[in-house]
């Protein structure tokens, strides 16, 4: 409905308030010229020497793009590693990509998004990368008033929607944004920080791993055993690492601590992979097994099982994946 324009007021008092509100402006404006010439050197050029370090997996067409279209977004939120996390997690890096519900291209913007965020083709890589990061950062601040990790929030929003991130106060309890959010930051630390260019590992030096791990199959399950004829689920991956001389700490918490964190979307042999359990909690995961390859898993199971072989599809409730040889071999 629309409103009628309030009352004339009398000229005087129209004046002193204007005085009163250039006065408070100004006071405003000069405050912030003073904060910026301070903080100048730390805003206004988040993340300018941010680099992938590691761009297996991205088309070259697209790594020195991507990196551009991060740094220039203007937020800390958006490096160029977890930039390309997303665009691999939303299209594959496909140009062409189109969802059943009308998401576009390498960003899978929606149409109404488009219209609003973009500029140019959305199908085109060259206008739909920088939009997707200038997006990114319109999200973080979108969500910036909510205690919290900033890409964590502006990554759950960007899946759920700020309003739902505001309404819980972080990350909404839905499955798939919490896997979305999981998942790029496991990725993003592929491309920037876990694995750096070099870090290639051969195939036979996780060879005695993986066998130390078949050949315990069927051995008993106890809680704080720590072999060699009973195990418990972090005792024997921390036997395995063992034989090639590579120390991980006793418990699940602290192997996940070890590290370095990788994609659980690609697991390589000997990738561990951690879940709550019975007794831990997403962030502080009480199981943890490890990856063989050919999509099986070995894990001391619990007293009811032992050390038992599984397919890595009824690991469905996996919180964390890492590759301890990048780090013990780096």
């Amino acid at each position: 409905m629309a409103r009628g324009f309030p009352p004339k007021r009398n000229g005087l008092m129209v004046w002193l308030g204007v005085a009163a509100a250039v006065t408070v402006g100004g006071i405003i404006l000069l405050v912030s010229v003073l904060i910026l010439s301070l903080a100048g050197p730390f805003v206004g050029n988040h993340g300018s020497d941010s680099a992938i370090k590691n761009s297996k997996g991205i088309p070259k067409e697209y790594v020195q793009m991507i990196t551009d279209a991060a740094n220039a977004a203007g937020c800390a939120e958006v490096t160029p590693a977890l930039l390309a996390a997303q665009l691999q997690q939303e299209s594959g890096f496909n140009p062409k990509a189109a969802s059943p519900v009308g998401a576009m291209g390498i960003a899978q913007f929606m149409p109404g998004t488009w219209a609003t965020h973009g500029q140019g083709d959305v199908w085109n890589p060259v206008d739909a990368i920088p939009a997707a990061a200038r997006y990114d950062c319109e999200v973080a601040v979108s969500v910036a008033t909510v205690p919290g990790d900033g890409q964590e929030k502006m990554l759950a929003a960007y899946n759920a929607g700020a309003g739902a991130v505001l309404a819980y106060a972080g990350i909404p309890p839905y499955i798939e944004t919490q896997n979305y959010v999981r998942t790029i930051l496991a990725q993003a630390q592929v491309y920037g920080d876990s694995l750096e260019d070099g870090a290639i590992i051969a195939t036979g030096s996780v060879e005695p791993v993986l066998a130390f791990m078949e050949s315990q199959v069927g051995k008993p399950y106890v809680w704080g055993a720590t072999g060699p004829d009973t195990w418990d689920c972090s005792s024997l991956v921390q036997a395995a690492y063992r034989t090639i001389g590579i120390s991980l700490p006793r418990v699940t918490t602290d192997q996940l601590a070890y590290g370095p964190q990788v994609a659980g979307v690609d697991p390589q042999p000997g990738d561990l992979l951690f879940t709550p359990g019975t007794d831990g909690t997403d962030d502080a995961p009480g199981h943890v097994g490890m990856y063989i390859g050919d999509g099986r898993v070995i894990a001391a199971k619990g007293a009811r099982w032992g050390v038992v072989e599984s397919d890595i599809s009824s690991w469905t409730t996996t919180v964390a994946v890492t590759r301890p040889l990048a780090k013990g071999l780096s």
